[in-house]
């Protein structure tokens, strides 16, 4: 891996200099870029996924949906669906019209409106033309690359384990972005970090980002849910300690959720697929014949209909006490009379 990371560097070189230009023609104003009066609140990362983007869009749909007054909306791009154009999210919609990740968080949040558009800028239109039904606040989800659109707020997300300062651009790492871009963001979240983080490799973590990035950095670990959900019923994780279950992942980063199998003594059979698999009729006939059988939320969307009795584990993030109170007051505030 090491002597092939090497012999990308050139490529890696290349693909640096792509980037620099085309930010620098945003930042010199040759390329366009619009804003919009609705608030917006960008959720990305500089990496190729991983980094909890849709848990953090469901963190803050949570949190401005405390007001019931106010009306969010998600402004996705839909990866892996097989639609075309813009297509706004409604009951009737499939995994396939809105990608796994947007289907998931419809089928959560079923009172926020959600538009998929491989243009943000075109989504945004959209929604700020839905007159009274109109957003008060709209969430941006990986939209850090999408230059053309000018975000109110942006949170950059990045792993404890991989920190985009420790990685490398593609394709000699998992770096899709400059690590210059962290500039550009609000608060930068430092997922995935062990529940009981110390203060030394907190403050190690600090020492290393402060040359990439002098604003607000908050830091937060995943917090899995101990009842597993299914169409019809659902189970506790300590019903399956010292068991076996079938664990189906299409996931950038399943680690985490391994640690926590076995951190609860839960023994698993791993099927593991790259990101947003969309699962083939002879792998469901396979699949299918296993027995307790448990995926991520986001696999389910693709697995419910097709895989009977199957149950997904449901996950969040949390912040650290010190780093709630500083991350909830930096975000914008929104009124419904907006």
């Amino acid at each position: 891996m090491i002597l092939l990371s090497i012999l990308m560097r050139p490529f890696s070189w290349f693909y640096g200099m792509v980037l620099f230009f085309r930010h620098w023609a945003y930042d010199k104003g040759y390329k366009k870029r619009y804003s919009f009066k609705t608030p917006s609140i960008c959720v990305g990362n500089l990496s190729l996924g991983g980094t909890g983007k849709t848990p953090m869009v469901e963190l803050l749909l949570r949190h401005y949906q405390a007001d019931k007054y106010v009306r969010t909306a998600v402004l996705s791009r839909g990866y892996g669906r097989i639609s075309q154009g813009l297509v706004l999210g409604t009951s009737l919609s499939t995994v396939e019209d809105l990608g796994d990740e947007p289907y998931q968080i419809a089928q959560s949040f079923p009172e926020t409106t959600l538009v998929v558009s491989a243009s943000r800028v075109a989504g945004m239109s959209y929604l700020e033309g839905l007159g009274l039904a109109a957003p008060h606040v709209v969430v941006l989800d990986d939209a850090l690359q999408h230059r053309a659109i000018q975000a109110s707020f942006t949170i950059l997300l990045t792993t404890f384990s991989q920190p985009f300062y420790r990685d490398k651009l593609l394709p000699s790492g998992r770096l899709r972005d400059l690590p210059s871009r962290a500039q550009a963001a609000d608060v930068l979240v430092v997922t995935k970090c062990p529940s009981d983080l110390s203060n030394a490799q907190r403050k190690e973590m600090l020492t290393h980002f402060s040359s990439h990035f002098k604003k607000l950095i908050c830091f937060s670990y995943l917090d899995y849910d101990p009842v597993w959900k299914g169409l019809e019923a659902s189970v506790k994780a300590s019903d399956y300690i010292g068991k076996e279950i079938n664990l189906i992942t299409a996931i950038a980063q399943p680690e985490p959720l391994l640690r926590y199998l076995e951190g609860m003594g839960i023994k698993y059979k791993h099927w593991r697929f790259k990101d947003h698999h969309f699962f083939t009729p002879n792998e469901i006939a396979q699949l299918e014949e296993l027995s307790n059988v448990v995926c991520t939320q986001k696999d389910f969307t693709k697995l419910k209909d097709r895989i009977e009795g199957i149950y997904y584990i449901g996950v969040q993030h949390v912040f650290f006490e010190q780093d709630a109170i500083p991350f909830y007051k930096a975000l914008p505030e929104v009124s419904a009379s907006i």
